[in-house]
Formats: structure tokens, C-alpha cells, sequence
């Protein structure tokens, strides 16, 4: 899907229109959760299908991407388990809305790390494995992941459901805010969790531009590992339905 294009020009051209598929129940089958991932990661699934379901997205499918902060100020939530903790539910949630089962994860610091796919056949232990790298953390420069998404949002065929991960406000907040708008023109929801209060992401929950459509939802996670399974699932889902909505009825979503 052309992941790492580095096309910066800024697009004027009328919003791409996605269409939405909404089917019925789990986009993989629970039975297929039982089987090749945890009885915590069941749980997990099964709450994120009750979130949904509440929300009137029972059904809907979407390429759900994880952008995860690898910057030094998370060093000790990585070495204390948490960040395997939100991989864990993000992959959860993934199984209710995304086909393949699979959640790309592309970690960033100072540059954008390789993704790394995460399913049902590797999730176990995977953040020490494949992700983390004590001695090479760097900076927070989220442009880097946000410009890989952009790549994806022009060409492709299904709407993106976007989580970030991070701990702190980027350090490249120009090129952060530029993509951000750019981003609003394409069929892409934007979930922040952030870990710490962080000003600079109040501000992008507020952040209009005329003529689009809000897509970005931030919310400050203050303990992930001790919320519950639905609270959490509660968490993804809030803001989505709406933009759903707002997206169809400006031509983004048919």
C-alpha cells in the first residue's frame, strides 16, 4: 500500500469516497480467538463485540493500525509489562472489526521503527521480542508513523482505524498538526491514548478545520493495565460512531 512514501505535499483534492462495510457479529470468529489466543485475550474480545455492539457498530469493519511511542520517557511502561498490556487490547479490539486478524504496529522514536504485524500467532511476549529496544530509544517525532498512515489512507480500500500510544506531546508538533488536517480529508478515525496529561493533545481533540470533519478522539488513559475490559472497549469505541456518521454525510463514507 506504499507504507513508507514519503510524499509530503499537502492535498487539495475532494475527500477519497470509502465504502463502509458493516456485516453482522465479529470480523474473526470467537471460536477462532478460543482456540489459538488466551482465555484473557477472549475476554478481551468479548467486551470490545459488547462496546461495539452498544454503540451501533455491531458489524463494522475497518484496517485498524497501532502507532506506539518508543521515545525514552517510556522506558520503564515498557520493562514494567504495560505497553504488552495495550498491545493485547488493541489486538482484541482488532479481531472484532478487521478481517486479517492482524494489527500492524509501527513503533516511533526519533525515526520510524520496522512494523511489526501482530496476530493471534505471535501477540504472546511480543513487545520484548520484536519491539523493544532499551539502548536505542529516542525522541518523539510522530510525524514519521503519521506520514506512513497518510501513504495508506490514499489508496486504501476500507476506512482506518488509527491508535496512537504515547506518554508525551511530539517534538515535531508543526509536521504533527499539518498531517493531522491532512489526515481529516481521508477515511481515518484517530484514537490517542495518552498515558500522561498532555496539553498538546487536548488541543488536537478540539481541532477544526473548515470545511472537515472531526476524526480524532484523545483520551488520557490513567491506568491501562487496571481498567476493566469494557471500560476500556468503551474507550476505542467513544467518538467513532459519530464520526461514521459525519464521514457518510460528507462524502468520505458510502
Amino acid at each position: 500500500m506504499g507504507l513508507f512514501n514519503r510524499n509530503r505535499g499537502q492535498s487539495t483534492a475532494a475527500p477519497r469516497t470509502i465504502t463502509l462495510t458493516k456485516s453482522t457479529g465479529p470480523a474473526v470468529d470467537r471460536a477462532t480467538v478460543e482456540q489459538r489466543g488466551s482465555v484473557d485475550l477472549t475476554k478481551k474480545f468479548d467486551k470490545a463485540g459488547i462496546s461495539l455492539s452498544k454503540a451501533g457498530l455491531d458489524g463494522i469493519r475497518a484496517e485498524a493500525i497501532m502507532i506506539l511511542d518508543h521515545s525514552g520517557s517510556m522506558l520503564d511502561d515498557y520493562r514494567n509489562g504495560l505497553v504488552q498490556t495495550l498491545v493485547d487490547r488493541a489486538l482484541a479490539f482488532t479481531l472484532q472489526i478487521d478481517g486479517d486478524g492482524k494489527i500492524p504496529v509501527l513503533p516511533f522514536d526519533s525515526r520510524l521503527w520496522p512494523t511489526v504485524t501482530v496476530g493471534l500467532d505471535n501477540y504472546h511476549g511480543v513487545v520484548d521480542r520484536d519491539i523493544f529496544r532499551p539502548q536505542r530509544m529516542g525522541g518523539t517525532y510522530l510525524s514519521y508513523p503519521l506520514q506512513a498512515v497518510l501513504d495508506m489512507a490514499k489508496t486504501a480500500n476500507s476506512p482506518l482505524y488509527v491508535v496512537i500510544v504515547t506518554d508525551d506531546d511530539p517534538t515535531d508538533e508543526h509536521d504533527v498538526i499539518r498531517l493531522l488536517k491532512e489526515l481529516k480529508r481521508h477515511a481515518v478515525f484517530v484514537k490517542v491514548l495518552t498515558l500522561v496529561k498532555a496539553p498538546f493533545w487536548d488541543r488536537m481533540d478540539d481541532l477544526t478545520v473548515p470545511g472537515l470533519i472531526d476524526n480524532l478522539d484523545a483520551k488520557r488513559i490513567k491506568d491501562p493495565a487496571g481498567m476493566s475490559d469494557l471500560a476500556f472497549a468503551d474507550v476505542m469505541v467513544d467518538e467513532w460512531s459519530t464520526w461514521v456518521e459525519l464521514a457518510t454525510r460528507a462524502g468520505i463514507l458510502q
